[in-house]
């Protein structure tokens, strides 16, 4: 693993304002990248977008409860919340223009009425202390990730972000807050199946009130 830019005191600054490390994210991103990999090669086209998903999600939440956060699967979403800040930290599939400031970061697919509803509470700038948590004091964030390979190399662009409130049915593309961070550098890995990649693979959640 190699980054292609250096991490800076103020990423790491912005992250721990959440309660994250770089190295937690990454051994995330990794996990995801490596079950990615290891998908047949006869398997389904969304095969490795699928095993890239359920990896990355589960080595986060297996990383972040180790150190307090709380596993929330309220409405099978795949989330984690922080220990003692209205914070809750979920995984999303992003384009190019991942990791880049100021450029137009937008989802790859429309986000269902569970995730549409925790964002409601996103346009709020104070966190709070809470003893009873409701959807709407919710700050959720997303660790961001666009993969593609380059030669023998697999490049993650990567970013924490928090949506603007976005309504169900349509793609993120508006954020409250974006942590840019440099891309991670995986390799050598073995050469993509076709010139275009693998699906990538996201998830309607049904919200049941």
């Amino acid at each position: 693993m190699s980054h292609a830019a250096e991490l800076t005191a103020d990423h790491h600054t912005q992250l721990a304002e959440l309660g994250l490390r770089v190295d937690q994210l990454d051994d995330a991103i990794w996990a995801g990248i490596n079950a990615r990999l290891s998908a047949p090669p006869l398997g389904p086209t969304n095969g490795p977008g699928l095993l890239d998903w359920i990896h990355r999600v589960g080595k986060l939440r297996e990383i972040l409860v180790d150190e307090g956060w709380v596993r929330l699967d309220k409405w099978n979403a795949g989330l984690v919340q922080h220990p003692s800040k209205p914070i809750v930290l979920g995984t999303l599939q992003g384009n190019r223009h991942t990791g880049t400031l100021g450029a137009p970061l937008r989802s790859d697919y429309a986000k269902g009425p569970a995730i549409a509803a925790m964002m409601r509470g996103n346009d709020h700038d104070q966190f709070t202390l809470f003893d009873s948590l409701h959807t709407h004091e919710w700050k959720l964030w997303f660790l961001v990730t666009y993969p593609h390979q380059e030669g023998d190399r697999m490049v993650v662009l990567r970013e924490v972000a928090q949506p603007e409130p976005t309504p169900q049915g349509q793609v993120v593309d508006r954020w409250a807050r974006r942590i840019t961070l440099p891309p991670v550098v995986f390799g050598p890995v073995p050469a993509p199946r076709d010139a275009s990649g693998p699906a990538p693979v996201d998830f309607t959640v049904t919200f049941r009130g």
